[in-house]
């Protein structure tokens, strides 16, 4: 990921000693960045879950960015040029494996990238995630897993239950390769 000075600016000015959750919009070429910064707490709004024809998407973008606050995310030089005339926050993204894109956003927060589930969000709509009990869920996952399991999550938005299961594992293994990097 390459960030230019303005958006290096404003991440020193919001990131660094900045104790809050950055907000994000993302283009389509990000999905799988957006998902995991929402599990990492981050607000992303993915430009592929709007379903928002090919041609005026990257006007939804910007305006998202400007009206919400949010710093642009894209892999399109020409939208992120378009982002930084408009006075828009952007970072314009070069690289395609995803730890690295976590990389460079985590150090241009100031912000190590923690994925925690009381922090998360949910990666498929970006709706909030909150503990839910075992009655909560004994008619949503199957039973192997409600008796295996202590913990689960139910998105307030989409409805959807997650739980340590051998996703988990992936998920794990990602956060030792970003440490790994950063240190």
């Amino acid at each position: 990921m390459r960030c230019y000075m303005q958006i290096d600016n404003y991440f020193l000015e919001l990131g660094k000693g900045y104790h809050g959750l950055m907000k994000f919009v993302a283009d389509g070429m990000l999905g799988k960045l957006a998902r995991w910064l929402r599990l990492a707490g981050h607000d992303v709004t993915y430009i592929g879950d709007l379903r928002v024809p090919a041609n005026e998407q990257d006007d939804v973008l910007l305006e998202r960015a400007k009206l919400q606050r949010r710093v642009l995310l894209t892999c399109d030089l020409g939208l992120h040029r378009r982002a930084k005339r408009a006075g828009i926050r952007s970072a314009y993204v070069e690289s395609n494996d995803v730890v690295r894109q976590l990389v460079e956003v985590s150090k241009r927060c100031g912000q190590k990238i923690e994925i925690k589930p009381e922090n998360s969000r949910c990666p498929v709509c970006n709706g909030s995630l909150k503990l839910a009990s075992k009655d909560d869920v004994k008619n949503l996952v199957p039973a192997t897993v409600l008796n295996a399991q202590r913990e689960f999550w139910r998105c307030g938005n989409c409805g959807k239950t997650y739980w340590h299961g051998t996703h988990w594992k992936t998920i794990l293994e990602m956060a030792s390769r970003y440490n790994r990097i950063v240190g």
